[in-house]
């Protein structure tokens, strides 16, 4: 005999989201080094340019991204970014 179970939803208080973009840039910053995980694979770089994209009817952070090990340009979404060195701008250069 085969036993089905309904799953239901709990009732409750919902969750109310104020923004309408899924992921946030104001995190990271051009020039700044992060890292990215791909299939168990750590890749790093550093990234040139960060925007906001439509994607399914709401705004999805994405930044590109120079890596340092392949050379080639990555389009990822900021969610899977993890920061590891800021962009000092006003650093001064010798």
């Amino acid at each position: 005999m085969l036993l089905k179970r309904k799953l239901g939803v709990k009732s409750g208080p919902m969750l109310k989201i104020d923004n309408t973009s899924f992921g946030k840039i104001n995190k990271f910053n051009v020039g700044d080094i992060v890292s990215w995980s791909n299939i168990g694979e750590k890749t790093t770089g550093v990234i040139s340019d960060i925007y906001f994209s439509i994607v399914g009817g709401r705004e999805v952070a994405f930044a590109k991204i120079y890596g340092f090990k392949d050379k080639i340009e990555h389009t990822i979404i900021c969610l899977n970014l993890r920061l590891i060195s800021k962009n000092d701008s006003k650093a001064q250069e010798n």
